[in-house]
């Protein structure tokens, strides 16, 4: 078991591709880990001795994600929305997916622990 994790929750309810769906999560993963080490530096030292893990998860639909994202700043936890420019699949402002972490496993378990693998 890890002592620290990352997680990308993506929403399910807009049709994005394979590709769409890989770039808004690794927007995610990056933003994440930009207001991880902001927050707290020791956090992105310990995910990354522990091999950077990531884990990418669904919801259905935007509701349910402002949900996540709402329980995880509550729990303070690095939280990174990702709104998207609306260049290709879904439009402008669009909230399309949320990186937590990378914190300490436990914590971003309790808030994503219920949620579907992707």
């Amino acid at each position: 078991m890890f002592a620290f994790k990352q997680v990308i929750v993506v929403r399910r309810d807009l049709g994005m591709g394979a590709g769409k769906i890989a770039a808004q999560a690794a927007h995610a993963a990056v933003l994440g880990v930009e207001k991880a080490y902001r927050m707290r530096p020791a956090w992105v030292e310990g995910w990354r001795a522990d091999g950077m893990p990531k884990v990418v998860l669904q919801v259905p639909g935007e509701a349910e994600l402002a949900d996540v994202c709402a329980r995880a700043e509550a729990a303070g936890l690095p939280v990174a929305p990702v709104r998207d420019r609306g260049l290709t699949q879904v439009a402008a402002g669009t909230l399309t997916c949320v990186g937590i972490g990378p914190a300490a496993a436990p914590d971003v378990d309790a808030v994503t622990g219920d949620l579907r693998l992707l």
